[in-house]
């Protein structure tokens, strides 16, 4: 399936949202990894997993980012696609890899027992 043609002001649009995602969730993977020696030594697992939701959520974030910078070029008048194609299938990736994550701090947090 070949790349929709866009404007302009909407590849810049997508390029800024996914930018800002993306340093958002690298700096948010950061600041959590960097405080969790302040936290309760029962929370620490489920800060540890927050940490690497946030991780897996930024590396697919920059594949999906990659993927939109390869799929247009410049060309002098305006945006042309390219014969890359744009795939935002590493969403369903992220999605398959954290929501697990998610449940299991989830019943960390909460001290279920299975």
């Amino acid at each position: 399936m070949a790349n929709p043609a866009v404007s302009t002001e909407q590849f810049d649009l997508v390029y800024d949202v996914l930018s800002f995602s993306l340093a958002t969730m690298m700096a948010t993977t950061i600041f959590i990894w960097m405080r969790l020696g302040e936290c309760a030594e029962r929370y620490k697992s489920a800060v540890i997993i927050s940490g690497l939701v946030t991780f897996i959520a930024a590396y697919h974030y920059l594949r999906i980012f990659s993927s939109w910078v390869e799929a247009y070029t410049y060309d002098g008048d305006g945006l042309t696609p390219t014969y890359v194609p744009f795939n935002d299938a590493y969403r369903y990736m992220d999605w398959l890899l954290t929501v697990p994550l998610l449940l299991i701090e989830i019943i960390l947090v909460m001290k279920l027992t299975p």
